[in-house]
């Protein structure tokens, strides 16, 4: 009977120490699976936060690289000093001299209206281009601006700014122009350097008429 009754008390200790592993066993691994829950959440995010990341910064890379490569698409082009352009509005093509000595471009134009003398900006002025023969056109700009220039006996004049637009060697430009009488000049235009800059155009003074004076999308750049 003592025999059977150790045999009793030892199985009863050893199923009590089982117990007591087995539960200290389940609690570490609801320990572990709720550790790795948060493991995975946590990895989630940082996923979700390193994606977030990648696509802001790099959609704004994308963009700045796009707006480069649209400013920079157009690479330098020779012309002559002489070459045929377009302005809309006028018929014909005209000829034009391209001066890289010349600060501003400039047109033959015979002023029509134009405001007060003592107005630096603003205001409207009409004016007709005169591109040698019948082709001339009647324009109404407002004034950018209005400069000083030399007339060939030395008389400094002063003449109003306006922008156009031109057609030179396929490309369209926009620019500030002023309004000057050319009668006496060979060309009824100057394109100046602004217009140079702004269109990548270099100056070979040894060439004339080297391009067309035609556009693309010429109705839609009017």
């Amino acid at each position: 009977m003592i025999f059977c009754q150790l045999e009793i008390d030892t199985l009863i200790s050893l199923t009590t120490v089982y117990l007591l592993r087995h539960q200290k066993t389940d609690k570490r691994l609801m320990c572990m699976r709720s550790n790795f829950r948060l493991y995975k959440i946590y990895t989630a995010r940082r996923i979700f936060v390193a994606v977030f990341i990648g696509l802001f910064f790099g959609g704004g890379c994308s963009l700045q690289q796009t707006q480069a490569t649209s400013a920079d698409e157009q690479e330098i082009q020779t012309v002559g000093w002489v070459e045929k352009i377009k302005i809309p509005g006028v018929e014909k093509e005209v000829k034009a001299k391209l001066d890289t000595g010349a600060t501003t471009t400039s047109i033959d134009a015979e002023i029509l209206e134009q405001p007060k003398k003592d107005s630096e900006s603003g205001g409207m002025i009409k004016f007709r281009f005169q591109g040698r023969k019948d082709n001339t056109e009647i324009f109404e700009r407002p004034i950018v601006r209005w400069v000083q220039i030399k007339s060939r006996e030395g008389a400094d004049i002063r003449r109003p700014v306006v922008r156009m637009k031109f057609c030179v060697a396929g490309r369209w430009v926009e620019e500030e122009v002023n309004l000057a009488d050319r009668e006496d000049f060979n060309y009824p235009v100057l394109i100046g350097r602004n217009m140079l800059k702004q269109s990548k155009l270099a100056v070979d003074s040894s060439r004339t008429f080297t391009t067309e004076s035609s556009c693309q999308n010429q109705e839609a750049q009017q």
